[in-house]
């Protein structure tokens, strides 16, 4: 589905809701309904019980979202641990400007993080109540109404009837969210991930109060998120970035997604992080001692991890001195390999251990490929069904440490051709640098910040 074709020959901006495109949401979406990437959430007895779980928790935790006027909006996904503390690699670092934030966590996938594992001044709100409510509200409101959608849906020969359903969810969100806003009034909202939070970003706007997105993965022109073809409705976009750095900055700017002053190069602190701090577990070391070499492999969405693991399957018999490590995106994703004496699959390890510590990194088009240069390791990109050419090549085509391939025969020609060569992993780590800057220091956020809040 070439979304960039559908935004020029299709009217989207006439696909509406009260007279205002909803062409961003549908855009995120498509790729669950139309293509092949099952993004959309459905609800399962795992999350369920999990939601229940952490229901009482989170009500008493709702005490909390007094405490500042600055929330932000993440999920377990992206909290890890170094060494014994607890960060959430997106959100953390603004300890480093801030006093404190409400942090309101998904606990989807990985659950509550306990309030002893929290960072001073990370103010916890669990979320399972939000959508609780969230889910009342749909089921008492009528369905709003999205106009001129058969527009898209002649041209894509395809029903679109679950696109009204996810308009009507968020919809019911954006009412508690209107209703929390004028009750609590936060001076500030931000967001790991925008098109997660059309919800909360259409009632912020409502209530006039800023949103700025924190990056938290890949951010390239390719990304359906990330670049338009026409500037979008106000209502349904945050309005500051903090960006990596220069790469992602220049690609949302190019994208018509904010101009050149509401974007930072904000830097990347959890990796920072990782590097000075985090240490290898016992169970790593055991298999380094075992093997002449480690590769990590970082998994995606089930629609390449397939196909990978087949490779990857094949791959290790041929190499029995190295040991592939399999590191599925989340725990509960359980794409079928058999596992042997050098192929395991690790999906409660520290991704960022592996990544470290280990002496190759693979993936096909994660984030992780750029976050395992900046830990000095070199990465291998396997393209599968075109999926690296087409998010990250432009990125990494011309960077000597990431080596591509397009078949399993290749992969065992870059396998062989890595096995007797020195790496150096400073270089490895400037190599990256025009897409992870330093952190952003403390007066020029404060110089960012400020024309927000004020």
């Amino acid at each position: 589905m070439n979304l960039k074709k559908i935004e020029t020959e299709v009217a989207v901006d006439k696909i509406a809701h009260k007279g205002v495109s909803i062409w961003p949401i549908l855009k995120s979406y498509l790729v669950g309904i139309v293509g092949e990437n099952n993004i959309i959430k459905e609800a399962n007895l795992p999350y369920l019980r999990l939601f229940l779980k952490t229901l009482p928790s989170d009500l008493l935790s709702i005490r909390n979202m007094g405490k500042s006027k600055y929330w932000v909006f993440s999920s377990s996904q992206t909290r890890f641990h170094i060494n014994e503390d607890s960060f959430d690699r997106v959100s953390t670092g603004l300890l480093k400007y801030l006093k404190g934030y409400v942090l309101l966590e998904n606990p989807i996938p990985k659950g509550k993080t306990e309030s002893k594992k929290l960072q001073k001044g990370e103010y916890y709100v669990g979320m399972s109540w939000i959508y609780l409510i969230q889910f009342i509200i749909l089921k008492l409101s009528k369905s709003p109404e999205i106009e001129n959608l058969d527009l898209l849906e002649t041209y894509l020969k395809k029903d679109l009837s679950k696109i009204k359903y996810i308009y009507h969810r968020i919809h019911a969100g954006k009412r508690l969210y209107n209703m929390l806003f004028k009750l609590y009034k936060p001076k500030a909202i931000f967001v790991v991930c925008y098109y997660s939070n059309f919800e909360l970003i259409l009632a912020a706007k409502k209530n006039n109060i800023p949103v700025i997105e924190l990056q938290h993965g890949l951010v390239t022109d390719s990304h359906r998120a990330y670049h338009f073809e026409e500037k979008q409705p106000n209502n349904l976009m945050p309005d500051y970035f903090l960006s990596y750095g220069k790469y992602a900055s220049d690609t949302v700017i190019k994208g018509n997604l904010f101009e050149k002053g509401w974007v930072l190069d904000y830097g990347y602190t959890f990796i920072e992080e990782v590097q000075e701090r985090l240490s290898v577990s016992y169970e790593l070391q055991e298999i380094k001692k075992s093997f002449k070499k480690t590769v990590c492999i970082t998994g995606q969405l089930k629609t390449t991890d397939e196909p990978l693991l087949e490779i990857i399957s094949s791959i290790s018999l041929k190499f029995p001195e190295i040991c592939f490590i399999f590191k599925p995106r989340h725990y509960v994703d359980r794409e079928s390999f058999i596992s042997s004496t050098n192929l395991v699959r690790l999906g409660e390890i520290n991704t960022y251990e592996l990544l470290k510590y280990c002496d190759y990194h693979l993936t096909v088009y994660s984030t992780c490929a750029l976050e395992a240069l900046a830990l000095g390791t070199p990465t291998i990109s396997l393209n599968i069904k075109g999926y690296y050419n087409r998010f990250l090549k432009r990125l990494l085509g011309e960077n000597p440490y990431n080596f591509v391939a397009e078949t399993e025969e290749q992969l065992v020609d870059v396998l062989n051709e890595i096995e007797g060569r020195t790496f150096v992993k400073s270089k490895i780590k400037e190599s990256i640098s025009h897409v992870f800057s330093p952190q952003v220091d403390t007066e020029g956020f404060n110089d960012f910040f400020s024309k927000i809040v004020n």
